[in-house]
């Protein structure tokens, strides 16, 4: 594994992202990017949602984080999406916090497509043994069908367990918010 120092961003760093982030004037309805009045195209649509899972030691022989996000794009409702979230860097400061790259791929169940989120983040130990709190940013890649040629900005926050097969047994848990903003796509 590649140990080496990525940028951080605090608490009240991801806070005051997350509003900027969250300045769009678009609606997603159906999957298509929709003007509203005094909007114009091109301008992001916000993004906000729910990612649940575990980590699984064994996927793909490395281990990363998988399970089910629920995501509104705009006033749309939720849609379901299965992720994986593959580690790409990771180093640990001298208190216990943790730091690194990694990449969420997301795949929608309706099959209107996939995109992933590129992204740096940190971890700050909480006084629960093993217990750490996610403050991370990233950037869309990848897209496809609707997605393709998608680009925008998130922030997750939320607890998870460090993994460690030593003191963490099973599969141990992650919950985050996930919020930002997208544009671009095929519904453009």
């Amino acid at each position: 594994m590649n140990f080496k120092r990525v940028g951080t961003i605090g608490a009240t760093g991801a806070v005051a992202l997350a509003v900027l982030l969250l300045a769009g004037s678009h609606v997603w309805a159906q999957g298509r990017a929709t003007n509203v009045p005094g909007a114009g195209k091109g301008q992001a649509v916000p993004v906000s949602g729910t990612i649940y899972g575990a980590f699984d030691y064994t996927f793909e022989g490395k281990g990363a984080w998988v399970g089910y996000a629920l995501i509104s794009i705009g006033d749309a409702p939720p849609r379901a999406a299965s992720f994986a979230d593959r580690n790409t860097s990771f180093g640990m400061t001298k208190n216990g916090a943790i730091y690194g790259t990694e990449t969420i791929s997301l795949r929608f169940l309706d099959g209107s497509g996939t995109f992933d989120v590129v992204a740096r983040f940190d971890g700050i130990p909480n006084n629960t043994p093993n217990l750490y709190t996610l403050h991370e940013v990233g950037t869309i890649a990848n897209g496809t069908g609707e997605y393709a040629g998608a680009s925008g900005q998130f922030v997750v926050t939320g607890p998870f367990l460090f993994p460690d097969p030593t003191s963490t047994p099973g599969a141990p848990p992650w919950i985050a918010e996930i919020h930002g903003v997208i544009s671009g796509g095929q519904g453009e």
